[in-house]
Formats: C-alpha cells, structure tokens, sequence
C-alpha cells in the first residue's frame, strides 16, 4: 500500500484541486496532507496581515473539509521556504511516505524552493507536480516561433486556441477515505499558529461553499451586465471572489467553467480578466527576473524616481487632495479591497503625476490586500508605471479628473469614501482644482503639469538606455 502526501500551497481547497485528487486515485492507499506556514517568508513577501488573516481562516476551513474525508491536514510553521524543505524532508522519513503530490507555483522563489524540494527528496519518494494555478499552463502557451508571448492579445488567442484542442474539465471533490485513514498519521502534531489580526475592518468568507455560492449567483444575476458595470466603483457589478481566488479557495478552471456556461459579451469579458490573470503567470514563469522587483523593460533602470516619503505617505493615507484617487485609497484601508478600475488610477497618480517608483505602491497594495495576487499585482504596477510587458506607452497617463467623471459622475463613490465631501454636490468635486473644497485638502500636484513633467522624464529615460 502507498502512503501519499500531498503538500498544500496557494490552493486551500479540495475541490478541482488535481494533487489531492491524484493522491486518492487509489481507495485502498492512506493519504495525509500538509502545510507550512512561513512567517518570515510572508515578510519577504510583503504579505499583509489582511491576507494572512485570510489564509489562517483558509486553513480552518481547509482542516474540516479534509477531515470530512477522513484526511489528516498537518500544519507546522516554518521561517522560510529552505527550513520548510528540512521539516518536510523529516515529516516523509517520520510517516513513511511513498509519494509527495503538489500543485505547481509560478514564482521565482516558489519555483526554487520546490526544484530544490524535489532535488533533497528524489531517493526518498516519488514527487509528482500539477497545473492548478492558471487555466493553461505557461510552457503550452507559446508563439509558432517556440517564443514566450509579450502582449496580451495575441497570448489570449492561444490559451483559447489551447482550450478549444483541450477542454478543461475541473475536478470533483474526492470521495472520503476510510475512516481508519484519519488515524493512520497521528505521530505529526499541529504547531500553533500565532494568530493574526486583519488591519481591515471587514473579512470577505472564503470558504468553499460560501465562494461557489457567490460564483454561481455572479454568474446568474450579473454577469450578463458585468462589461458595462465593471468600471463603475458605485455599481456592485464584479464578482468579488478576488480574495479566494488569490488564496486558492476556489479553481481557475472551475470559474471559466460556471463562466462558459453562460452567453453574452458579459461572459465574455469576465473570461478575459481570468486569462489576463494567466497572461501575468505566463510573463513570470518566462521572465522571472519580473518576480525580483525589476521591470521588464530596460528603461525602468534610468528612470530616477522621486523618493519623497512625505508624497507617499499621503498617497497611502488617501490624503493627496484628489477625490477619486483618497476615496479608493480609503476604501483599500477600510475593506482591504479596491476596485480594479481604480487600482489603475491610483497606481497611474502614484508613477506619474507623483513620479514615485511603483515598487512603493506595489508593496503597499501587498501589504493590504485580501485579494493580493504576485503574479497579477506586478503586472498592474508594471503596466501603469509603462515599464511592464503589453505596456502603456509612456505617454498615456490617466486623468484622475476625467476618470472620475466618467466612472463616478455623480460623486456617489468618493461621498462613500470622504466624509467632507458629502454634502458637495458632484459637479464641485469633480472641479477640486478650480476651486478648493471645504474642509479637504488641496491637490498635491498640479495635475496638468505633473503630467508633462512625467513624459520629458520617461522620454530622457528612453533616450539614455543606450548609454
């Protein structure tokens, strides 16, 4: 008889989860799985207490849907990746494992922690890897040249091309094991998490059923309007699985496959945010230097960044005097979650009109978001600071100003957010600069002028890469 175990990472779920699944492929094999949480690790990371917040509840939940079926989860701490591969190391001597099962991870320092996993381990088990974190897997998305893809466009027509000649059909859920299989690794115990307290006022649920339920009312009542709604801040027009998505309480495959279900260009432009979330593994499985806080273009290195910490402070505090971009400033304090539209708005103010590095505003994002995601985190941030691969042109800043009045044009969103500001009617907020508003500080920069000043700096920038 074979004893599996199988080592959970960013997937805290069982269902479509291909490693549990393949390690209860057999009935009559014992099956135990395991955890590492790494806090030092978190920190290197800059992953908030928000999402650790969100994880340790994960986790939670992931021990009673496993021990529904009769699997044991094994939580240990651990500082870091490196000391996590020693205890595993020990853990597979201890329970006599014959097989190790894991879902493959895109990052740079994941992808060397389980390379160097698999190195220690190969003359003590069997190690077996799986795609579970993108709906196609970076190594099968290429260009006919056998060339990674660079933009987006032509990325999305091949992972649909790929999808079509193999369709994706999530997993079940396992059918439960023996109830004798739950005794069977008791010579582990579960270390104790020091507990976490979220800096946000609200906890999404995440758990499995909660989020499949959410899905499925999504797609039912508004995903049909999610193309003309999803821009606007006020319109509760997205799905807001974000966060378990991020963590892994629900599948990639299993969300296109409840979206593909349904017609409609809304359908269809929620599929597409889900393969941009590919496209952003893709780049940092094939780029990995993106994953090692360095743009993927060259020019990021000749950019000199204005270092004021006063200017960012007040970015992060939602104080720059600019009404869209402090109320979803304010909103990411408050929830732990900013809505998408204006997570480019806010990073756009913050890299071009401020001329802040977008490493500042990536880390802060990090350090907040429930939703936070690596892989699609640097992507934003590359993309709005016109660095990224599928980049914006320098040239292209948006204007907090008309976006606001384009996407919250009765002010609904910032009178949320800006107490001050409530009693203002709409059309005074969107003209903060003509005009100061009461109580509420003046803007930071003149709006204009930061953004010319911001292309003659790109563009020598440009100009001096050959240097």
């Amino acid at each position: 008889m074979k004893r599996h175990l199988v080592w959970f990472r960013n997937d805290l779920r069982v269902d479509d989860h291909p490693a549990l699944s393949h390690a209860c492929a057999s009935k009559d094999d014992a099956v135990v799985a395991i955890y590492f949480y790494c806090a030092k690790q978190f920190a290197a990371h800059d992953v908030g207490r928000n999402q650790q917040y969100l994880i340790q509840k994960a986790l939670s939940n992931l021990s009673q849907s496993l021990e529904q079926l009769n699997i044991k989860l094994i939580i240990l701490t651990s500082d870091d990746f490196a000391s996590s591969i020693d205890r595993l190391s020990q853990v597979i001597d201890d329970l006599a494992i014959t097989d190790l099962h894991l879902n493959i991870e895109y990052a740079y320092n994941e992808r060397q922690r389980d390379k160097q996993a698999c190195q220690v381990l190969s003359n003590k088990t069997n190690c077996h890897r799986y795609v579970a974190d993108s709906l196609v897997a970076p190594w099968d998305v290429l260009s006919k040249q056998g060339t990674p893809f660079k933009v987006f466009t032509p990325f999305s027509k091949a992972v649909y091309e790929a999808m079509d000649k193999s369709p994706i059909h999530p997993l079940s859920m396992p059918t439960a094991r023996a109830k004798e299989n739950l005794n069977a690794f008791q010579t582990v115990s579960n270390s104790d998490l020091d507990e976490v307290k979220p800096t946000a006022k609200f906890c999404p649920d995440i758990s499995e059923n909660n989020v499949h339920k959410q899905l499925a009312d999504f797609v039912d009542d508004s995903i049909i309007d999610y193309k003309k709604d999803r821009d606007f801040p006020a319109i509760p027009g997205t799905s807001q699985i974000s966060p378990a998505l991020a963590i892994g309480s629900v599948s990639i495959r299993r969300c296109y496959e409840f979206a593909r279900a349904k017609r409609g260009e809304g359908a269809k432009t929620w599929i597409k945010e889900l393969i941009w979330r590919d496209f952003y593994r893709s780049v940092m499985w094939h780029f990995p230097y993106v994953a090692r806080g360095q743009g993927f273009l060259p020019v990021d290195k000749k950019i000199h960044w204005n270092r004021s910490e006063d200017d960012f402070e007040k970015w992060c505090a939602g104080s720059t005097g600019v009404p869209i971009v402090d109320s979803a400033m304010r909103q990411l304090l408050t929830t732990g979650w900013m809505h998408n539209r204006l997570r480019m708005v806010v990073a756009s103010f913050l890299c071009k009109n401020l001329w802040i590095d977008w490493r500042w505003g990536e880390r802060f994002f990090a350090q907040h978001l429930y939703d936070f995601d690596y892989a699609s985190n640097n992507g934003g941030w590359q993309w709005s600071a016109s660095i990224g691969t599928d980049a914006a042109p320098y040239f292209r800043v948006f204007n907090p100003v008309s976006q606001a009045e384009r996407f919250d044009p009765d002010a609904e969103f910032i009178r949320k957010w800006i107490e001050p500001l409530q009693s203002l009617p709409s059309k005074a907020i969107h003209q903060f600069e003509q005009k100061p508003l009461p109580n509420y500080p003046s803007c930071m920069v003149d709006i204009k002028d930061s953004r010319k000043k911001a292309i003659e700096q790109f563009k020598v920038a440009k100009e001096s890469e050959d240097d």
